[in-house]
């Protein structure tokens, strides 16, 4: 799509918004559209693609570009809240798909919509950005939202080799031999289904007597973080005879050694392919051998294709196959297959294969599971700023080959498979809607990415996007919610190996921000890693975490404290943080974080018994309540009352950036993160550190000043500030702006800055751009905080389901990646905030060390079900509510479950009685009212393990 392209301005025709076109059409009326034709205008005429709001006139925005009246459409609010369907895939669709489909920190490899495997980027650790001159167009800033990756397609000039691979099937009647390759040419019907971390797709044709269903996954099971880590994607097919007579069915598969995959010279060594019997499998083994020096290049180690055993399977293999793309030329190649090692050049290619053969009667349906495993577990060097050390990847001493990973999942197949299916049909087992099941859970593959690396040493390590920004980011990473609640292993190794670890300054109780790459605290990063600890020890079975951190815990808060001279609970002076820059004066954002840092040090000091403390950080917190008021709140929102003196860009950045603009600031005007410090609250159950009139005001604010139908139509159209933003919302697409100035202001934030252009420059010119962009993870901590203060099924927690579903829409596969959420780069990591949306209408809270569970569903809480994770298990939790009273129930589905005190939400019901039963068993139990909610403290803990359950019966 042309960045370039100009909005309509709005006149006195109707103008008709959408979240989910292919295209801009903010300037279109329906007729327009007819006229205009192309895939949005199909795709909006048939219905695929609602119309979210509107129609808009020129009188809806008499003092601000966006209106206040969204006029979002009636079926598309009340989508908010339906069950609705699984989105499912197909045609056009498909282009863009790509699920990462390895493991935590394995590197980076797609599942296309057709069931291919592409974007082969797991032999290495990317170590250096592309060289992309702050141009928009570049991936590190916003090149692959606006111009998104095609299957096929070069991703990066520097990341994905090409590699040949993939599936094909044979049917046998009689006589009678019928082929298909197992992607769009041989089923141009095939449809995609992605529940990640599970990519289904189906093949099926009336001309064809065999059906196809694919779940292909790396195994991913909730607090289990090795197997979650495996350098493997499991091709788990099921195939059904739809004929009414015996067929004989070959599954085959092929894949290129690619080992070393740009080493060209033949003089370095030979490629070599083995069929070998493994414990449980069989597979193709792909390796590399000669000189000392083919160790040293890129992509050394191992790969394989696998074939699981089965009953009934026969496996046959050729570790060379000439013209394996050929459907019939490779099943002709394994028919006649040698089984001896074969040997090539590094200059000729190799390619081995593999086939299953089944028999099935008419109706019959079997499992085929296939395994495409890696090992290149070396971070070779590069040039980076900073001075990290990469060492090898986590897997190394786990394997010596491809070939033990693919004996490991063997042996493992009922705990690693069933585990991962497990969870899935866990986690889609929920009464809330699939769209936000989608949307909650995707976020979390970018672990499943170049973002995300895991060190031999145990230290997890991140970039804030693929090849963006080093160090694991406190201030990126303290809005993801996603990898706390589903691995808290890898975040409690953060917290100790690095946070307050090596990037900890004994002599002040800062925290370098960017792990040892950065030697200064961001206050935001500062504050959001104190309330992490806190999230990490209630995610945690017993204290030892927190009793093991809490000094240098102790002590990053009074690093905060010195910024807080007169203890009135506000900031003051130079305050770095995520927008890349030092802001001066008293910061409702950032204050807020403070605060909320003071709340979870409270809590956190009064369970080691540090008394002393935890009243100091009550005394600061009590005083930050109302001055938070007085001092920022100007009766709609909260502000930022700068104090003058030149800002101080990111000193990551600073050497890429000429000509910032000083004294950046927001001002009088409306900022998104104004009340996150209050927002992390409901993430962790703490309690209110602004009051709730004023924090609703201002989430209100938000909606109406901030919230635009078309977002990229108004950072377009508001040239007063910076004059190159970066498009996550392109024209015509929803989203939730980072800041706007209804009241004036706006030039104020970029002292001295031009009024730019029309048209939005092709190079980035600084952090002052910002204020006009989207950005998820800004978004969905919003969402989540507008869902939280809300009443269930109120018109706050639908405006917090809307700002989520505005981001949903905008990565609608018509258009880009559903799968790839971007901000300055692929698989941002800030987006896992979307998990938290998920916490908020669960109304869910938890503390592991205590025993305490509690959940308050914001959505449908008279019939609801949603999945929960513990600090030893996992499962579902379920109510219903009527005149009768509250029934609730938690079964364990993995691990154990240790509880002692419930809190529920009987929803205005007077509860005098309570009936606990766990394994069947009644439980001695007693309740209490408070603040509304039911609060079952049981006699004494009780420890639920797998397939059991507790219920509680709350009796008016």
């Amino acid at each position: 799509m042309d960045m370039k392209k100009k909005m309509k301005t709005c006149d006195d025709a109707p103008v008709n918004c959408g979240a989910s076109e292919a295209g801009s059409y903010s300037g279109l009326g329906r007729r327009d559209l007819i006229k205009a034709g192309g895939l949005t205008s199909a795709l909006l005429l048939s219905g695929k693609i609602p119309i979210m709001a509107g129609p808009f006139m020129k009188t809806d925005f008499p003092d601000h570009l966006i209106p206040a009246d969204k006029k979002l459409a009636v079926d598309w609010v009340a989508s908010l809240t339906q069950r609705g369907k699984p989105e499912v895939f197909t045609g056009a669709e498909l282009t863009y798909i790509g699920m990462p489909i390895g493991g935590i920190g394995c590197g980076q490899l797609y599942l296309g919509g057709d069931g291919r495997l592409w974007l082969w980027d797991i032999f290495k650790s990317n170590y250096a950005r592309e060289k992309h001159e702050m141009k928009m167009s570049a991936m590190t800033m916003c090149g692959h939202y606006t111009d998104p990756v095609a299957f096929g397609e070069e991703y990066n000039s520097q990341n994905g080799a090409e590699v040949q691979q993939g599936f094909a099937i044979r049917v046998k009647s009689g006589e009678e031999t019928l082929i298909r390759s197992l992607d769009k040419n041989g089923f141009p019907g095939v449809t995609f289904r992605g529940e990640y971390p599970v990519g289904r797709v189906n093949y099926e044709d009336a001309d064809f007597p065999v059906a196809v269903t694919l779940e292909a996954f790396s195994p991913f099971i909730p607090l289990n973080a090795k197997d979650s880590a495996l350098p493997v994607t499991i091709m788990h097919y099921t195939v059904t005879n739809t004929s009414d007579r015996t067929l004989k069915v070959d599954l085959g598969g092929w894949l290129q050694n690619a080992v070393c995959p740009y080493t060209k010279d033949p003089m370095l060594g030979k490629r070599a392919n083995q069929l070998e019997q493994g414990a449980g499998c069989t597979s193709i083994l792909s390796t590399i051998g000669g000189s000392e020096e083919i160790t040293k290049e890129h992509g050394y180690g191992s790969s394989a294709l696998t074939v699981l055993d089965g009953e009934g399977i026969r496996v046959n293999g050729a570790p060379s196959i000439s013209n394996a793309d050929n459907a019939q030329q490779f099943f002709n190649a394994l028919d006649k297959a040698i089984d001896e090692p074969v040997f090539q050049p590094l200059d000729k290619l190799l390619v081995g294969g593999l086939s299953a053969s089944v028999e099935l009667e008419a109706g019959e349906s079997k499992v085929i599971t296939y395994l495409v495993s890696w090992y290149f577990p070396l971070h070779q060097k590069g040039g980076r700023r900073g001075d990290q050390k990469f060492t090898s990847r986590h897997y190394r001493p786990w394997f010596k080959s491809a070939g033990d990973v693919a004996e490991y999942v063997a042996e493992k197949r009922e705990s690693l498979i069933d585990g991962t299916l497990l969870w899935n049909k866990t986690w889609y087992d929920s009464s809330l809607p699939y769209w936000l099941l989608d949307r909650s859970m995707i976020s979390l593959d970018c672990t499943a990415t170049q973002t995300f690396h895991w060190f031999e040493d145990g230290r997890p390590w991140a970039w804030e996007g693929v090849d963006c920004c080093q160090g694991t980011c406190t201030h990126v990473f303290h809005y993801a919610q996603a990898m706390g609640r589903i691995f808290p292993e890898l975040e409690r190794r953060l917290r100790e190996m690095v946070d307050y670890g090596i990037a900890f300054k004994e002599d002040s109780g800062g925290i370098g921000y960017r792990g040892e790459s950065s030697q200064f605290a961001a206050d935001d990063g500062q504050a959001g890693t104190i309330l992490r600890v806190y999230r990490e020890h209630q995610m945690s079975a017993d204290n030892e975490f927190l009793n093991r951190l809490w000094p240098r815990v102790k002590q990053s808060i009074e690093y905060l404290m010195v910024k807080d001279p007169d203890e009135d609970g506000l900031m003051t002076g130079a305050q770095p943080h995520t927008l890349d820059a030092s802001w001066t004066g008293e910061i409702a954002w950032l204050s807020s974080m403070y605060l909320g840092a003071l709340a979870a040090g409270e809590a956190m000091a009064l369970e080691v018994g540090d008394d002393a403390f935890a009243a100091k950080c009550r005394r600061i917190l009590d005083q930050g309540y109302n001055t938070m008021v007085s001092e920022l709140f100007d009766g709609e929102y909260f502000i930022h009352k700068p104090s003058g003196g030149a800002g101080e860009v990111d000193g990551d950045d600073a050497d890429e950036i000429e000509g910032v603009v000083d004294d950046l600031n927001t001002n009088i005007g409306c900022h998104i993160d104004q009340v996150l410090g209050q927002s992390w609250m409901h993430q962790v159950g703490l309690g209110r550190i602004i009051p709730k009139k004023e924090t609703i005001s201002a989430l209100e604010s938000l909606w109406k000043y901030n919230f635009a139908p078309d977002a990229g139509g108004y950072a377009l159209k508001n040239r007063e500030i910076e004059p190159a933003f970066r498009w996550y919302a392109m024209e015509g697409e929803a989203g939730l702006l980072m800041t706007t100035w209804p009241k004036g202001g706006a030039k104020d934030a970029i002292p001295g800055d031009k009024l730019r252009s029309v048209e939005n420059p092709d190079v980035w010119t600084g952090p002052g751009g910002y204020f006009n962009e989207c950005m998820n993870g800004f978004e969905y901590q919003v969402a989540g905080h507008m869902i939280a203060e809300g009443a269930p099924d109120s018109p706050l927690v639908e405006k917090g389901l809307a700002v989520m579903k505005a981001v949903h829409e905008r990565y609608g596969a018509a258009k880009r990646n559903p799968y790839n959420e971007i901000e300055c780069s692929d698989h941002y990591a800030r987006s896992m905030a979307s998990y938290g949306i998920f916490l908020t209408a669960c109304g869910f809270t938890y503390h592991g060390p205590k025993g305490e569970i509690g959940f308050a569903p914001k959505i449908n809480p008279e019939n609801f079900k949603a999945p929960f994770t513990a600090a030893e298990g996992w499962g579902t939790f379920s109510q219903t509510i009527d005149e009768a009273g509250l029934l609730a129930e938690f079964q364990v589905k993995w691990g154990t479950l240790q509880l002692q005190t419930i809190r529920l939400n009987p929803v205005g019901i007077d509860i005098k009685k309570v009936a606990v039963t766990c394994k069947g068993k009644p439980e001695d139990a007693t309740v209490r009212t408070m603040q509304g909610h039911a609060v079952v403290q049981l006699k004494s803990p009780v420890q639920i393990l797998e397939g059991q359950a507790l219920r509680v019966v709350l009796i008016p």
